[in-house]
């Protein structure tokens, strides 16, 4: 994980980036006209695009946060934090046994897993690519980690203006730290598996804040 690569991985991950951030905003626009499942289509379908660049650039999914060392515990540590952070909405939360199953389905896979295989996974590996110092490449992919949760957002919070970046500052902070947290965890286990937990238990808990 996060290991210096030739300068072609730097280009791809920033242009893919630009795809990605582009087709969050034009979600965004069709949202606005009232095509409410756009962001559905557009978000899966830069997440397949997203994977393919790495199968077809690398021929394995390492560089998409996964490897072999580790994985036995990574996965019993996710499960357990999976597992508790269930039960725990579920007993202070009024919604019912079959929401909450689809509630923790959606923020585990839709948005925890491909959120850390595309930032945590390919762009922050694919950044390595680019010839700078390793704290200012982990900087850049917290700042395209935060800025990913503007283009669609202020479509949906009817707030297409520069205030809006005044108003989603506390949570775009928030993000951009995250961001470093999960790295770090990712750095050390060797893969995004415990990420993609914590990132699940972050959102599912709000169910009940």
């Amino acid at each position: 994980m996060y290991q210096s690569k030739n300068k072609s991985y730097g280009i791809i991950a920033v242009i893919y980036y630009c795809i990605f951030f582009g087709g969050l905003f034009l979600a965004g626009l069709l949202y606005q006209k009232g095509f409410t499942f756009s962001m559905n289509i557009i978000y899966c379908s830069l997440f397949v695009m997203g994977v393919l660049i790495a199968l077809i650039k690398d021929r394995n999914i390492y560089n998409l946060g996964f490897r072999k060392e580790k994985i036995r515990i990574n996965l019993i540590v996710s499960l357990i934090i999976v597992v508790i952070t269930f039960v725990v909405v579920w007993v202070f939360s009024d919604l019912t046994f079959n929401n909450l199953v689809k509630q923790m389905l959606y923020y585990l896979f839709y948005i925890a897993a491909i959120e850390e295989i595309l930032f945590r996974g390919l762009i922050q590996n694919y950044l390595f690519g680019l010839k700078l110092n390793k704290y200012v490449i982990y900087i850049i992919g917290a700042l395209f980690f935060s800025f990913m949760h503007i283009p669609f957002q202020m479509f949906v919070h009817h707030n297409v203006s520069l205030n809006y970046l005044v108003e989603a500052l506390p949570n775009l902070i928030e993000t951009f730290i995250s961001h470093f947290i999960y790295c770090f965890i990712a750095y050390k286990r060797k893969d995004i598996t415990i990420p993609i937990a914590l990132h699940y238990a972050y959102n599912f808990l709000g169910v009940i804040v």
